[in-house]
């Protein structure tokens, strides 16, 4: 006889594994300041950047921590829509299921993907408001910048192919709708990049001589 353990704090907890991967997705798109809001339109896709500026830039206030507030939580709201929308895209894969237990596979899914983002928010930001202004050499910026972020690219998009299977398995995905949903979690991350993720040479030899400015200040 099987017995089902249900806690009444059950379906909270499905909602927080929904909410939780897509605010970390998202809220990242919001922390840049003056000093960084070049690199942040470099490595992420600038419209997204551009918009949670606009937001934080139409609260007038003295109060920097109530700005990136702000910012931090309409980054956090399109990121939800950004993994609403890819999960359309998965339930047609798997199409066997309620959307909103798609939608939980989907954000539960991207946590590899919002740790990425994270990093190149938080970690790459640390980084470059450490760096000397005396020793920020073109060669020293370019490595700190540019090869730590596609290091944690390469990283977490093998986490992500990972996290995609396993969720998979454990949900009892058919074999034969694996292969679609990994077609389509590489289909969201090749169009993530089109979009602006990551820096590429171009962007590089335009955001260089911004990032030495800005550290000059």
């Amino acid at each position: 006889m099987t017995v089902n353990y249900t806690t009444p704090l059950a379906k909270w907890a499905r909602i927080l594994e929904i909410i939780i991967p897509a605010y970390m997705f998202g809220k990242s798109w919001g922390v840049a300041n003056e000093k960084t809001v070049d690199l942040f339109r470099a490595q992420f896709p600038s419209f997204l950047i551009d918009t949670v500026e606009y937001l934080k830039a139409m609260v007038e206030t003295d109060s920097a921590p109530l700005q990136r507030c702000i910012a931090t939580y309409a980054g956090a709201f399109l990121g939800i829509l950004v993994v609403a929308v890819l999960a359309i895209a998965i339930h047609f894969i798997l199409g066997d299921r309620k959307f909103i237990d798609s939608l939980r596979f989907t954000s539960l899914t991207l946590i590899p993907i919002a740790m990425l983002n994270g990093m190149l928010s938080h970690v790459v930001k640390t980084i470059l408001e450490n760096v000397d202004a005396a020793s920020a050499t073109s060669e020293a910026l370019e490595k700190a910048v540019v090869d730590t972020s596609w290091n944690y690219f390469y990283l977490n998009f093998i986490f992500y192919v990972i996290a995609l299977l396993i969720i998979c398995r454990r949900t009892e995905v058919q074999r034969s709708r694996r292969w679609g949903v990994l077609a389509v979690g590489g289909c969201f991350v090749a169009v993530y990049i089109g979009c602006g993720l990551m820096i590429m040479p171009a962007e590089w030899a335009e955001l260089q001589p911004k990032l030495m400015k800005a550290l000059n200040h």
